[in-house]
């Protein structure tokens, strides 16, 4: 199947004008608007809306009836302020594309409007999944539970996203490309008092420096040598005036893991040591650790059939199959096998910009769009013909 130039200028001017309009998590009401005008602009039938209250869900249904395999983007934009200067920069003040979601659902789309060329050939339905509200960490977990890996049911699952520590267009697969996260906070309960007369409080700020300290511990001393594992405490909230001890301080934090066990143990490390260096000092302590994103877990056979695929597409130059020691999260992980879904892998792949995501000068850029898109038509029509599982005749 040959990809069409003005497909990659569409995909570019599609990529574009979702970059000068993000919308937050839950909210990309006009983004799903774009996106449908997009698909069914070429023929895309369009199965769901509304999803998690803005996702989307297209299908192009091949000519034989065989197996389904889905394609996922997520939709939303982070509450950052541009400094790219870009001509396509955010027309919204203090939100913008800094995670390469824009590229990512131009690059499935565009897919989509190929394949629907193509559905002749195709041996099978390949699904679209449009998902709100990745960065929040539950829109995979909403699609989910409303049933978007069914009807038709999936039978693999694949998404890319952008890395810029790669050379635009290049591949790198991993069996764990995402790590877990465990959000927390600690609310540390002492006793208010004068600053001049400390012996008479719990200054609950002094054992929240001291949990701060002890929390380096997890890592180095609670957890297994060579197993990698993240605590961070981001946010120290307490107090207004600088002459008064308050009641109480807040920690937050998050805890970054990439097996579950490790998972299991950190969580109880924090809690067990937050407890016991406030009751050590005069003080109490709650301690909350939220559910988070599972890590990603791809699936062996299908990193398989993927780097089969990319090889002759990209070069073998341009695809690393190689694990990375990341800890970043994903909620991708919902859709997968570890978490009662379907095999699935995510990809990584390089764009043309060397800016971190998360800041204000990322930009996708429009160099990995072509290699990006010739890689998942190829991947859906090879993944139907050969579904997880399924052994060669």
């Amino acid at each position: 199947m040959d990809l069409p130039g003005e497909l990659i200028e569409q995909a570019d001017e599609l990529r574009r004008r979702l970059h000068r309009h993000p919308e937050l998590a839950f909210q990309e009401h006009q983004t799903a608007r774009v996106l449908e005008e997009f698909l069914a602009g070429h023929g895309v039938e369009i199965a769901g809306r509304g999803l998690a209250g803005t996702g989307l869900v297209a299908l192009v249904r091949g000519a034989a009836a065989g197996p389904c395999v889905a394609l996922r983007a997520d939709m939303d934009a982070l509450p950052i302020r541009e400094e790219t200067g870009l001509e396509w920069a955010s027309a919204r003040d203090g939100v913008m594309h800094a995670c390469g979601h824009d590229g990512h659902m131009a690059l499935v789309a565009t897919t989509a409007a190929w394949l629907a060329r193509h559905r002749g050939e195709l041996p099978g339905t390949v699904k679209f999944i449009f998902q709100p509200g990745e960065e929040k960490g539950n829109g995979a977990r909403l699609l989910v539970e409303q049933g978007v890996l069914d009807a038709p049911p999936v039978a693999a699952i694949f998404a890319v996203h952008a890395r810029p520590q790669l050379a635009a267009g290049q591949l790198q697969l991993c069996r764990v490309p995402s790590a877990a996260t465990n959000p927390f906070t600690i609310e540390i309960l002492g006793r208010g008092g004068h600053g001049a007369y400390p012996h008479l409080a719990v200054d609950p700020i002094a054992i929240g420096a001291q949990v701060v300290v002890a929390l380096q511990q997890v890592v180095a001393r609670q957890l297994p040598p060579g197993q990698p594992a993240v605590v961070t405490v981001g946010a120290f909230s307490a107090g207004e005036m600088g002459n008064v001890i308050p009641e109480r301080a807040r920690l937050r934090g998050t805890i970054r893991t990439r097996h579950p066990e490790v998972r299991r143990q950190a969580g109880e490390a924090v809690r067990r040591i937050a407890a016991g260096v406030a009751a050590a000092l005069g003080g109490e302590c709650r301690v909350e650790i939220e559910e988070g994103t599972p890590r990603v877990r791809n699936d062996d056979e299908l990193l398989d059939l993927v780097e089969a695929v990319a090889r002759p597409l990209l070069g073998d130059d341009n695809v690393l199959r190689q694990e990375a020691v990341t800890m970043g999260g994903e909620d991708f992980s919902f859709y997968l096998s570890e978490q009662g879904g379907v095999p699935g892998c995510l990809l990584w792949l390089g764009v043309e910009t060397d800016e971190p995501i998360h800041t204000s000068r990322f930009d996708f850029g429009s160099t990995a769009l072509a290699p990006g898109i010739r890689l998942l038509g190829e991947l859906a029509y090879q993944a139907l013909q050969k579904p997880p599982g399924r052994a060669e005749p």
